[in-house]
């Protein structure tokens, strides 16, 4: 099967997602699902971002591709519909904790 690789920074710098010829996104680490997989199907954060905005920003745009399925890096696959909605809600967390100074970014180390 091909595929296209496209760079998704934010979980770390080097992260990437592989869009199919199928039309689904194979996404790694961008998004997860939930804690160890115990709501099959429920969108989460990985334990980590580098970038918290940055993730949100990659995660975004590979939404706009339309994909079909999301297969995540751990867990079952992802609705697209489901993981748009969950974005909504961690943009609007990440601006009140970036508004309060308290949005944490990790460094390179």
């Amino acid at each position: 099967m091909a595929g296209r690789i496209m760079p998704t920074p934010g979980h770390t710098a080097g992260s990437v997602c592989v869009l199919t010829e199928d039309g689904d996104l194979v996404t790694g680490d961008l998004v997860a699902n939930s804690f160890m997989d115990l709501i099959p199907g429920q969108p989460a954060n990985p334990p980590f971002h580098h970038d918290p905005l940055g993730n949100l920003t990659s995660l975004r745009a590979m939404l706009e591709l339309g994909p079909g399925r999301l297969p995540s890096g751990h867990g079952t696959p992802l609705d697209p519909e489901r993981v748009r909605r969950r974005a909504r809600r961690e943009q609007r967390r990440l601006s009140r904790l970036d508004s309060r100074g308290r949005l944490r970014r990790r460094t390179k180390s």
